[in-house]
């Protein structure tokens, strides 16, 4: 049973990583590495994400109700990148809450996001001329 356990997960990490392989260009996360682990600290979440500093590093965690919804038929790209999208969003995160900035250094990571939301659509929108 545990070696069908384990092909099942298996099967999941590499559906999960061609989701992430599709929006990494998106998003342009190319200078990131991924992994995907399972297991999640709330047992709520369906997906959670680990970013280390500078946030390059990044470690997708799933849920066994991810796998079991993902095996009912559950498209998981949602989910996914929404995940993904933390890469972009937690450096502004983290400098707003988990420290005391200064404000030029927070608008600086504002400016950060603000660009690169820019070329995300940017990139997916035709050139008006």
């Amino acid at each position: 049973m545990s070696g069908l356990k384990s092909m099942a997960n298996k099967k999941f990490e590499k559906y999960l990583l061609e989701i992430i392989k599709q929006y990494i260009p998106i998003l342009f996360l190319q200078k990131h590495t991924f992994e995907i682990k399972s297991g999640v600290e709330s047992t709520s979440a369906l997906f959670e994400i680990g970013l280390v500093y500078p946030y390059l590093n990044t470690k997708i965690y799933y849920s066994k109700q991810a796998l079991k919804d993902w095996k009912s038929g559950i498209d998981m790209r949602p989910f996914v990148l929404h995940e993904l999208c933390h890469c972009v969003t937690d450096p502004l995160y983290e400098k707003s809450t988990l420290r005391y900035v200064g404000e030029n250094e927070l608008n600086h990571e504002r400016e950060l996001l603000t660009d690169h939301i820019c070329n995300i659509v940017l990139a997916l929108t035709p050139t008006i001329r």
